[in-house]
């Protein structure tokens, strides 16, 4: 049974962490384009610039909003790596002990660190919400009571609809709302790794699934 559902949490963390990789495709075409747009721009200015009154290639300039798309890329493509991170340890730890704790105390460790960084998962989810439905003042109900209720018009009133990026004018509350599910499934992905970690730690013999143990996870 533990066996399926780590087999589902890595896929699912795998799917989650390849479509962030989108992300990551979408940053470097952006910033590629730009750079050349930019220097054909440059080019033509400089070598046929002085022979036109009126400039032809003038649409030719960098991609308007680039620092804007490639933080937004980059962005989603960080917080869709967080549950593939966190079920396989890739994040940094300093082992120079670990050899000298033995395995018990080794595993008492990773139950800690898995607590820790479901602490933090909450903690961001929680924050992270706020950025997306405005809070309730004294006179109003919870936002979960009117969810709960079925007063969707009133939930919707709640959103976050005026916060626009600078230069684009973006509207920034459907980038939170992905960032929220990323990182809502970065908290159900650590939530699990402690259950992982305490199995394993009250069966050694029945390990600890993918990625645990000794050895795995970014070294320092």
């Amino acid at each position: 049974m533990f066996a399926v559902l780590d087999r589902w949490m890595e896929r699912g963390a795998a799917a989650i962490a390849l479509l962030g990789g989108l992300g990551l495709i979408l940053a470097i075409s952006v910033t590629c384009l730009s750079v050349v747009l930019k220097l054909v721009r440059r080019s033509l200015d400089a070598a046929l610039g002085r022979y036109f009154e009126t400039v032809p290639w003038g649409g030719i300039r960098p991609v308007l909003g680039e620092e804007e798309l490639v933080s937004f890329a980059v962005g989603f493509a960080l917080f869709a790596a967080l549950p593939w991170v966190m079920l396989k340890r890739g994040h940094i730890r300093i082992d120079l002990l670990e050899p000298w704790f033995g395995g018990r105390l080794n595993r008492w460790l990773d139950l800690i660190g898995d607590l820790a960084l479901t602490v933090i998962a909450y903690l961001i989810m929680t924050q992270q919400w706020y950025l997306i439905f405005k809070k309730a003042r004294r006179s109003q109900d919870p936002l979960l009571d009117l969810i709960f209720a079925g007063d969707w018009a009133t939930v919707l009133g709640r959103v976050r609809v005026r916060d626009e990026s600078q230069i684009l004018g973006l509207k920034l509350w459907p980038l939170h709302i992905v960032a929220e599910v990323c990182v809502i499934l970065f908290f159900i992905t650590a939530v699990y790794c402690c259950l992982r970690s305490a199995r394993a730690l009250l069966r050694p013999s029945a390990g600890g699934g993918n990625g645990t143990g000794t050895g795995e996870g970014g070294h320092a």
